[in-house]
């Protein structure tokens, strides 16, 4: 059965509540980047992201800093983009990773200690088909190209 929203805790920070999604066809992106400071949510475009391995780690990673105050960005939400990429550069970070004015494709993560928020509810937000979370999805909207871009020109 297709899980339309992987909701999980990581054993190390179970004061946390992990809520991801993945969007095809958005059509509101332009919008949605006008409001990322007032959006409790990541926003990621799918192109950069092939798992949700990847994805988890980012969160882990983020989750880490948070623990030990070594958090570079202002939230959680984009210290998760931070942690996705390979530089510690956070506009370049953001930039890359983060959403862009053409992305119909998107992966939204909200973190939430528990108690804090209501349930994750990203569609209250997007205009977009919510669609499974799924290594099967993430591979067919993943660009190859720009994956290896992001890593070649980091390592220059």
């Amino acid at each position: 059965m297709a899980e339309y929203t992987l909701t999980y805790r990581v054993p190390q920070f179970q004061e946390y509540t992990i809520s991801l999604q993945k969007y095809a066809n958005v059509s509101n992106a332009d919008v949605l980047r006008s409001k990322l400071m007032e959006l409790p949510f990541a926003f990621i475009d799918a192109r950069t992201v092939i798992s949700v391995e990847q994805i988890s780690s980012a969160i882990y990673k983020a989750l880490v800093e948070s623990t030990y105050n070594r958090m570079r960005t202002k939230t959680l939400h984009s210290e998760c983009i931070l942690s996705l990429s390979p530089s510690s550069n956070i506009g370049d970070a953001l930039k890359r990773f983060g959403i862009k004015e053409d992305s119909t494709n998107l992966i939204v993560i909200k973190i939430v200690k528990n108690g804090d928020d209501e349930p994750f509810d990203g569609k209250t937000s997007i205009v977009g088909d919510l669609v499974p979370v799924s290594d099967e999805q993430f591979v067919t909207t993943a660009d190859i190209e720009t994956i290896k871009n992001v890593c070649i020109q980091t390592k220059r």
